[in-house]
């Protein structure tokens, strides 16, 4: 159970390490920071008295009492910049002003007697706030005690480093372990040698999961736009390994993000960018890519009641324009086709909206309360021989709101949090009204070959004897999916609790009422098959069709499922070097894998009456009993125990040894667990039509009649032509994916710089795949073995898959870390990291979770191979530098030794003679000589103009792959005897591109 406002603590952490620093350590919090410390009158502690931290911005005021031992406690505190007042009990008071970070547990010790601030960990990265003319600016402190391996972006990286599509998740690349990968239609976030769905983002505390279809983050998948409007990002913070048990539903890597909020002045912002589609170079296999972008948007903030209550609010917009050009294969029928072909604008349109209301109700109590819309259109899938109309159109929408409510009470700090979340994914036909037509001729037009007509069926489905000239009209699917969240939780804070030590005790509590609706309407529109030679044997014609391919009807899916998380940590100081954290969380989901659902008798009865043929038995590992089912119990063992500690070796926080292990639960996407539902009733059938009807040729026809161009018209044909669906079996005890964490690293700091080394080793279970059930033998011949309709019942097909949840995974890293923040003193930042990896699974290969394995019976029978996300060497640099007459440089180095390929044919292998993900990409040189299969430099330039009055205009010029690197991948040559072995097919993007842009600020 996420605490949203602890997750809010990964965005602010975000804003504190411009580097890749590691900031949290006892109380981790989604949306805010703490700070603690100790009070002194030279070498005697304190006793009683107070410490507030006033909120330069805004004027919000927390208080802390001093304890016996003069420790203090301020947690819950928003990012950003503070004044702390100490006041002792004699009456004796001083100041000190420091900037803290997202998700940072910070330590600040004050001497009463000196009058001023210990010096401390800090870094010169300036946390300066404007107040009106003055400009203050705080010592941003770094903590390092911490045992999580997290990864801090700030404002200041969000808004200087190099891009191109203003996406802040982007920057997620800057952590160790973590890739982002772009491609035409989507961008995807991997961690941990695992996919996109084992991770988890949280936007001020809000749990953004897709827990419906892949992606991880809700909208990204099958999307190229973003997930949130980055004006509106304060900072985030990726953590890469050993979460606490605040963290949920996510087995490799969390990213939490805080959001910007108004102060006592007036701010905002306007920015435009451009760049136009001769600006982007073609592919290395002089494919153009070329897309024109224009993104623009603004932001305001400000105060309604000073030092009260506070607005912000963010508008973007991204449109983008790629242009296909639509040909025919066969020139000899272009009059058919006149008004389809030429060049075509496949736009892309997003909008996305953000508003924050921020209330200091007194000195105890703060109300926040945000909105957030987003809505993107994107129409693709057309070009070639396919027309405009053929186009299909992608649309997503997010809505989600947040209220949350603080209490600070005398030692503890209570966060009540409601918020709600909806999700819908509609792909869908750009015309789906509008049936679909394919234009066909069968080859050599030899209309008197005796396979053709019995057999146009199989011929349409595989194209193996059609060559198809043009495709036009509708296409046949639409979908329409939809998770919405209602969810309330509560996180209690006792800050200074005392036992040979000082504990810091967070627990708490999450109910969340999700409902998940899927329609897909697969085949439902009508595609018909024209032959364009008017081939009497078929008596078809240009206007008549010869067949149709069309789907059933099946209802939606409209299911609920309660979710229940409770937690409690004790971050717990024993001295001034050793602290320890210890956690433990449990999960609960009502019905998670369709529990509610009841296999319907007609599978029941097919499975028995394989099961009773003489001679057969199922295969060991597939027992009917296990997936038949009245109603599966909800898993009851997601108990996730949580460790780490940190040792401060000197006690000056500059070498500290970390350490830790958890165990981390995810879940099943329900689009995996809705296939059992769905498919056994859904299935697409052929139609064949004749002008007289009847049987022609050695095929039963319908005499063609204009009605059956609708689905209305078309439907009673369906009935009367049965069709087959498939048979998906759930397991009844499904137990979700779970990844076992540790990690051992030493951090240390060097003037200005920070760094860590780290061993990073996590082992993942419970992966699933869909496997056939119905095998031909116990350990080879999958293919051969009874079918449905071998045993009478036609209305499935051959093949019967069940659910197995046996694959593993592991995954062993180093990573090496260094960082030196930007700061206005020496004007310039930079960070570096390098990550040595190795991730192998067993199981389905394509796949991370939820595909088909057709390779093995079951993932014991698989070999061990390295997964599709593993990268032995990944190098991710950033720096920022200031230059004369306010210009300054950033740029973004990026360098992989190359995700693998299947090798066919392999030397190595036994059996199958097939090494999967055994074949690597050619490497090139930058700067190690033929080390890199994947670089890419990124370079920003950008010029301010200070117009006075606390106005800014600044000028930007991107240029993303500046060398024009070909990335290739991820599709290669596999065929080791093939001469082409490993040549590639595809290329990541994006090629070399340039942008430039414009930003006002008051």
């Amino acid at each position: 159970m996420i605490r949203k406002a602890k997750i809010y603590l990964g965005a602010s952490a975000l804003a504190l390490v411009a580097s890749l620093a590691i900031a949290d350590v006892a109380v981790a919090q989604a949306s805010t920071s703490t700070l603690r410390g100790t009070i002194s009158d030279a070498t005697t502690a304190e006793t009683g008295g107070t410490v507030t931290a006033t909120e330069i911005s805004t004027g919000y005021v927390s208080r802390a009492r001093i304890g016996s031992d003069g420790g203090y406690v301020l947690s819950g505190l928003r990012p950003g910049t503070y004044r702390i007042t100490v006041t002792t009990v004699d009456g004796q008071t001083m100041d000190d002003t420091v900037t803290l970070s997202l998700g940072q547990v910070a330590t600040l010790n004050l001497d009463v007697a000196d009058r001023t601030g210990e010096e401390i960990t800090a870094t010169p990265e300036t946390g300066a706030t404007e107040l009106g003319e003055i400009v203050v600016t705080g010592r941003r402190i770094f903590e390092v005690r911490t045992s999580e391996v997290a990864t801090n972006v700030s404002q200041d990286q969000i808004n200087n480093l190099p891009q191109i599509n203003r996406n802040f998740l982007n920057f997620a690349a800057l952590a160790p372990g973590v890739r982002v990968t772009e491609g035409d239609t989507e961008r995807t976030i991997s961690a941990g040698g695992q996919g996109a769905a084992s991770i988890n983002v949280f936007i001020d505390g809000q749990n953004q999961k897709s827990t419906i279809i892949d992606g991880g983050v809700a909208g990204q998948d099958d999307s190229r736009g973003n997930p949130f409007p980055q004006v509106a990002v304060q900072e985030f913070r990726v953590i890469s390994q050993n979460f606490k048990a605040e963290y949920e539903q996510a087995s490799s890597s969390i990213i939490t993000s805080v959001t910007r909020s108004g102060t006592n002045d007036y701010h905002g912002d306007f920015f435009i960018s451009y760049q136009p589609s001769d600006w982007t170079e073609e592919d290395g296999f002089g494919r153009a890519v070329g897309v024109e972008r224009l993104q623009y948007g603004a932001s305001l903030g400000g105060p309604i009641i000073r030092d009260r209550l506070h607005f912000f609010g963010a508008y973007e917009r991204k449109d983008e324009t790629r242009r296909n050009t639509v040909v025919l294969n066969r020139s000899e029928y272009a009059p058919l086709f006149a008004g389809d072909t030429g060049t075509f604008d496949a736009p892309f349109e997003e909008d996305l909206f953000f508003g924050k209301l921020s209330w200091s109700i007194d000195d105890r109590q703060r109300f926040d309360f945000s909105m957030t819309y987003r809505t993107e259109n994107d129409i693709r899938d057309f070009g070639g021989i396919n027309a405009y109309s053929r186009a299909s159109q992608v649309n997503t929408d997010t809505l989600s709101f947040v209220a949350r409510h603080q209490f600070q009470g005398d030692g503890f700090l209570n966060e009540a949090q409601l918020d709600f979340f909806e999700y819908n994914y509609n792909p869908t036909g750009l015309n789906f009204t509008d049936f679909g037509r394919q234009y066909i001729i069968f080859r050599d037009n030899r209309v008197d070959d005796p396979l053709i007509p019995e057999t146009i069926g199989f011929q349409l489905n595989l194209n193996n004897r059609v060559d198809t000239v043009f495709n036009a009209g509708g296409r046949s699917d639409n979908q329409d999916i939809r998770q919405r969240n209602w969810t309330f939780r509560d996180d209690l804070t006792f800050n200074d609790l005392e036992w040979n030590g000082l504990h810091t005790v967070k627990a708490g509590f999450k109910w969340s009422n999700q409902n998940y609706y899927v329609n897909k309407q697969l085949g439902r529109n009508p595609q018909f098959y024209y032959d364009v030679t008017a081939n009497p044997a078929l008596n078809g014609s240009i206007d008549i069709p010869v067949a149709v391919t069309f789907g059933v009807e099946v209802p939606p899916a409209d299911v609920t499922n309660n979710v229940i998380g409770l937690y409690i940590q004790d971050d717990w100081q024993l001295n001034d070097k050793l602290e320890l954290n210890l956690g433990i969380r449990w999960d609960y989901e009502d019905n998670a894998v369709n529990n509610e659902y009841r296999t319907p008798q007609n599978i029941r009865d097919m499975l028995a009456a394989i099961q009773a043929l003489p001679g057969y038995d199922f295969p060991s590992y597939f027992n009917p009993n296990d997936y038949i089912t009245n109603g599966r119990d909800a898993f009851m063992g997601a108990f996730q125990p949580r460790i780490g500690f940190s040792y401060d070796v000197f006690g000056d926080e500059r070498t500290v040894v970390f350490g830790g292990a958890g165990r981390y639960y995810d879940r099943i996407g329900f689009n995996f667990a809705f296939d059992e539902r769905f498919k056994p009733t859904q299935f697409i059938k052929d139609i064949f039509f004749s002008i007289p009807g009847g049987f022609q040729n050695g095929n039963e026809t319908i005499a063609w009649d204009p009605i059956y161009l609708t689905p209305e018209g078309l439907d009673p044909l369906l009935a009367a032509t049965p069709g087959a669906g498939e048979v998906f079996l759930v397991n009844n005890d499904p137990e979700p994916p779970l990844t076992d964490q540790f990690n051992l690293g030493v951090r240390q700091k060097f003037g200005d710089f920070q760094t860590a080394v780290t061993l990073a080793y996590g082992k993942s279970r419970n992966l699933y795949a869909w496997y056939i059930a119905n095998a031909g033998s116990e350990t080879g011949d999958r293919f051969s073995g009874p079918t449905p309709a071998s045993v009478g019942f036609p209305e499935f097909r051959n093949l019967i898959f069940f659910s197995n949840h046996d694959a593993e995974m592991t995954f062993k890293a180093l990573y090496l870390t260094v960082d030196k923040p930007y700061n206005e003193e020496d004007r310039w930042g930079m960070t570096f990291t390098y990550t040595l990896s190795e991730s192998e699974r067993n199981g389905s290969r394509d796949v991370g979770v939820g595909g088909f394995d057709f390779d093995y019976n079951v993932p014991a029978l698989s070999p061990t191979f390295p997964t599709k996300q593993d990268e032995r060497h990944r190098i991710v640099a950033s720096g920022m530098v200031g230059l004369p007459y306010d210009f300054m440089l950033s740029g973004i180095i990026t360098l992989g030794s190359g995700l693998p390929f299947n090798v066919f044919n392999c030397p190595d292998a036994t059996n199958p003679n097939i090494c999967w993900n055994g074949g690597r990409p050619q490497k090139y040189d930058f700067i190690i000589p033929n080390a890199w299969a994947y670089r890419q430099v990124d370079l920003r330039l950008t010029k301010e103009f200070d117009m006075g009055h606390g106005q800014t205009i600044e000028l930007i010029v991107d240029a993303i792959n500046i060398f024009n690197y070909r990335n290739y991948g991820p599709d290669f040559e596999g065929d080791y005897n093939n001469p082409n072995f490993g040549r590639p097919f595809n290329q990541y993007l994006p090629t070399r591109s340039f942008q430039v842009g414009m930003r006002y600020q008051f």
